[in-house]
């Protein structure tokens, strides 16, 4: 009874951690249009100041991966925290853009951690039949910080007056969680999805097991699966309320309907992990949402009038379907299930290559072109690529392996 409750202790902490670190990241999207104004940014700089985070999380991503097997997610998620916290407050003092340019990379630090994390954790808390839910309801908060991060952030900005005002906010907010954070969090005595905790690997084995997963097949797939779905969800996700603004919306209006994205984000994170737990097949689920994404982003991008809400609610659950069965696929992968944290390290640090280039990319297209037509174009063809990815994926589901025990016994 004791470890059930521990066990979702940690799943609200997780829960809590990644809403934070998309309320921190996120939220820039509604302040970027007051910041280009006071800084004298262009489209271009005022993406890059996003994609910064990314490329820290682009290094650091497959480094942190290698710590979180040898620290555990406590040690881990609690130094990813203070870093948040304390650059998502500093923010706010931000003089140029050089500054804003330096903290928000040093948020990236942070936010390259906990990603990695989430599956080490839910491995070490909970049996293999509730991995996909329990993966489901961590990376759930990412989508509430969305939603807080777009449909808040306009009422938030003008009652305070000052972009730089809330960015203090959320920092603070962010350091009270780091405060709970390295009180209540602990780490289990046994793992229940794969192997017993070890506290350290010698460094030969961690070597030895990175270039490992670098020889599976699986884990590029993955990888590139993951950068379709990142860089879609990602980039629309910042510029959304800008198209809709430049098509004569309202600002608080442009947020509303991009909080459908996270919307749908919040329904992929509960529904796909805990439908595909039940079916005992993954495959079949990456399949049909990357039919669907492809269109979905095109209709997004280049509708008006009501029917737009619903395209942009159908990315956030294409998209972010298939990124929560590309972070249950590892716990479950054989090759990848003892070193989950440096897999996933592997997966999201390549793959948010995606999601570092694509704002800035999208930036560059408006200000050279004055439309968004084009980037639309692109992120629709990257959607409808992760359909081709999705084929040659391993099932991993538990009908597949009660198949395979099957046939076992019977030689």
């Amino acid at each position: 009874m004791r470890s059930t409750r521990l066990a979702t202790l940690m799943l609200i902490l997780a829960f809590l951690t990644s809403l934070t670190v998309h309320l921190l990241l996120f939220s820039y999207s509604q302040l970027k249009e007051s910041i280009i104004l006071e800084m004298q940014l262009t489209y271009a700089e005022a993406g890059f100041i996003f994609s910064i985070s990314i490329l820290a999380l682009i290094l650091l991503r497959i480094p942190w991966g290698l710590a979180i097997d040898r620290l555990g997610s406590r040690v881990s998620l609690g130094l990813a925290l203070t870093l948040l916290g304390i650059f998502g407050l500093l923010r706010g003092f931000a003089v140029n853009f050089e500054t804003l340019l330096l903290f928000q990379l040093f948020l990236g630090v942070g936010f390259a951690a906990t990603m990695p994390c989430f599956p080490k954790l839910v491995s070490a808390w909970f049996p293999p039949e509730k991995t996909g839910f329990a993966i489901g309801v961590t990376i759930s908060g990412y989508a509430i910080g969305d939603i807080i991060g777009l449909s808040a952030t306009p009422y938030l900005l003008t009652a305070l007056g000052s972009w730089r005002n809330v960015f203090f906010v959320y920092g603070f907010w962010a350091l009270i969680l780091t405060g709970v954070w390295w009180v209540l969090a602990k780490e289990p005595e046994q793992n229940l999805g794969t192997r017993p905790v070890l506290k350290a690997d010698t460094s030969s084995s961690v070597t030895e097991n990175f270039a490992m997963l670098l020889r599976v097949k699986q884990v590029w797939l993955l990888t590139g699966l993951y950068l379709c779905a990142a860089a879609c969800y990602d980039t629309l996700l910042i510029w959304l309320p800008s198209m809709f603004v430049a098509e004569g919306v309202q600002s608080v209006t442009a947020g509303l309907v991009t909080s459908m994205l996270p919307l749908g984000f919040l329904l992929a994170s509960f529904a796909v992990g805990s439908l595909s737990d039940k079916v005992g097949l993954r495959k079949p689920f990456l399949l049909v949402l990357g039919v669907v994404s492809g269109p979905a982003i095109y209709a997004a991008g280049s509708l008006t009038g009501p029917a737009v809400w619903f395209f942009v609610f159908v990315v956030g659950l294409s998209t972010i379907g298939v990124l929560t069965l590309v972070l249950t696929i590892p716990v479950e992968l054989s090759p990848t299930a003892m070193s989950v944290g440096s897999a996933i390290g592997i997966i999201s640090s390549i793959g948010n290559l995606g999601s570092f280039f694509m704002p800035t990319v999208v930036g560059q297209i408006r200000d050279v072109t004055g439309s968004f037509l084009w980037s639309v174009l692109i992120l629709a063809v990257l959607g409808e690529l992760m359909l081709i990815l999705g084929l040659p994926i391993t099932e991993t589901g538990k009908k597949r392996q009660r198949s395979l025990g099957r046939k076992a016994y019977l030689h």
